[in-house]
């Protein structure tokens, strides 16, 4: 009997032993399991390395609490998982709190936290919710602030839904799910890099200036280090030291000593985003004087372009799927204003699946010309943006008239088809200039046919990145902004995810591609299975707990029976 007890007490340390070990173990080792067939908990290495690297604390406020309807409970958990995830690997550096704007009774202190929020980047939305009572609206702020260093940077959670062929609102928030990691290790990245990329946006070819690049400017200076370039005074062994260079509308031709350095600059590994105008086309000036000639612009990178695999057509795109434009109709005190679609203002949309676009909203544009690609084995290409399938091309020189937006566009005129505006380039670029001597070209380093990969992204249409200014106070309004309906389209997002695609090499943006697929239930099975299911779900784990106890007293009888 001694013996026995000696042997039960040696088993017992022994197995206490083996657990403080193996816990010992563990604590050396840290790893998590995703048992999700998507691995939607799974944190991909990118973004593991962002926490890794992190000195000091991040807290993120996120304002999405309080009474929510179904949907929106999914994306708060979904956040809330997802924020869990961060903080593991944060090595404790990482906290978040869920916050209700609307906590407070008292109406002047609701709307004092939401005017506060919506100043710092985290606009309100208005939802209809049922109640007992019937339905009422809800304000609910599907955002969060993100702090670090004295520093913060709104995230909204909530995708916009808005783009042609929007589904569900199951759909938008699932889209908005699909996208938390990338928000938050994104907002966190670019709080805590020290070390930022230099963009530069050319001068000296009229591009837009200053006030009417200020919002993406705000933006993208959160992230990276922003110059103006004059391509005539900067020596290219200092061109090449920047990541991006930006093109945003010029008007002037480009000299051959310039495209040389752009030429140079692109084979050295730098990336080019180009938002170019093949026609001169402004709506003010057709609103002055009631119609204005489009004609063709000479920007003299025509040659170059052909050679990296693409064409601007000289040319207008005019699609019935069209932004509104403000019109007086009538006369003297019958006139009236009214918003009418403008058929030369195409909302551009996107069906690929690439990271820049995926999601994406509609972009908003303003006389947009077509773009061709060419063939080049040596450059991949993949197309971003693009019209409807209802579209027509007039050719320029043309007069634009405001009286054409009173007429109703016919749909069998507007046969083109689906027309490409934007499209990224890929791959090892052959310069333009091999065996050719340029005058004054800049030979601060050494000239190279062919070296390092790189990207450019081409635009056929400079107002996509032109943010609105006030006429009469010179209000800046927010990039993709439309003052008259009141609607935000995606020009903002697409430019962003552009110059994070073309400057950023860590792989951060391919998180947009992530995908989790919406689990229903099939509301017909549910109609027609449903008491069955009820039965089952009722009875089933009480039999089951029945069948045990009994089984259970059985064996004990049957094991002590004298």
């Amino acid at each position: 009997m001694k013996n026995l007890k000696q042997k039960h007490i040696l088993e017992l340390a022994a197995f206490i032993a083996v657990v403080i070990i193996i816990n010992w173990l563990t604590s050396l080792y840290f790893t998590r399991i995703d048992f999700t067939k998507e691995k939607r908990y799974t944190l991909s290495e990118t973004t593991k390395n962002i926490l890794a690297k992190l000195e000091n604390e991040v807290v993120v406020n996120v304002y999405l609490d309080g009474e929510l309807p179904a949907n929106f409970k999914r994306l708060r958990k979904s956040t809330l998982e997802m924020l869990d995830e961060f903080k593991a690997y944060s090595k404790g550096k990482l906290y978040f709190n869920f916050i209700d704007p609307i906590a407070s009774t008292n109406v002047e202190q609701q709307n004092a936290m939401i005017d506060s929020l919506a100043k710092q980047g985290l606009h309100p939305t208005n939802l209809m919710m049922k109640t007992d009572k019937g339905n009422t609206q809800k304000i609910i702020i599907p955002g969060a602030l993100v702090h670090y260093e004295g520093r913060q940077l709104p995230l909204n959670l909530l995708q916009n839904s808005s783009r042609a062929g929007a589904g569900t609102q199951e759909e938008a928030i699932n889209s908005s799910i699909e996208n938390i990691e990338y928000q938050l290790a994104s907002s966190i990245k670019k709080l805590s890099e020290k070390n930022k990329s230099l963009i530069g946006f050319t001068i000296g070819h009229n591009e837009l200036d200053y006030q009417h690049l200020s919002d993406i400017g705000r933006t993208l200076a959160q992230s990276y280090e922003l110059r103006s370039i004059d391509l005539n005074q900067v020596k290219l062994v200092d061109l090449i030291k920047f990541k991006t260079l930006v093109i945003a509308k010029p008007t002037k031709a480009f000299a051959e000593t310039e495209k040389y350095k752009l030429d140079q600059f692109l084979v050295n590994g730098g990336r080019l985003f180009l938002l170019l105008d093949q026609v001169n086309a402004e709506t003010d000036s057709i609103r002055t004087r009631g119609m204005s000639l489009a004609y063709p612009l000479s920007l003299n990178l025509d040659d170059q372009l052909f050679r990296y695999g693409v064409r601007i057509n000289y040319d207008l795109v005019e699609d019935v799927y069209c932004a509104r434009i403000p019109v007086i109709l009538g006369e003297g005190n019958q006139a009236q204003q009214e918003l009418l679609p403008w058929i030369y203002y195409p909302l551009l949309i996107s069906t690929s699946s690439h990271p820049i676009v995926r999601n994406l909203d509609a972009v908003r544009c303003q006389f947009t010309n077509s773009i061709d690609t060419i063939g080049n084995k040596n450059i991949r290409k993949t197309i971003l943006l693009t019209t409807s399938p209802y579209t027509r091309k007039a050719k320029v020189p043309a007069m634009l008239s405001l009286a054409s937006v009173q007429e109703e566009p016919d749909p069998n005129q507007f046969k083109a088809g689906v027309q490409n505006a934007a499209v990224l380039l890929e791959g090892k670029f052959s310069s333009t200039f091999n065996n050719r001597n340029i005058e004054g070209a800049d030979l601060s380093t050494p000239f190279k046919a062919e070296n390092k990969e790189s990207k450019i992204i081409i635009v056929a249409d400079g107002d996509v990145i032109r943010n609105d200014v006030s006429a009469l106070d010179k209000q800046i309004f927010p990039l993709g902004f439309d003052k008259y309906t009141n609607q935000t389209f995606a020009n903002k997002v697409f430019v962003e995810n552009s110059i994070d695609y073309l400057s950023d090499d860590s792989g951060l943006l391919t998180l947009r591609t992530k995908e989790i697929k919406i689990r229903l239930l099939d509301k017909e099975k549910i109609r027609a299975q449903r008491l069955q299911w009820q039965l089952i779900n009722t009875i089933v784990p009480v039999g089951l707990v029945l069948l045990f106890a009994i089984g259970h007293s059985f064996y004990r009888r049957r094991k002590y029976a004298v």
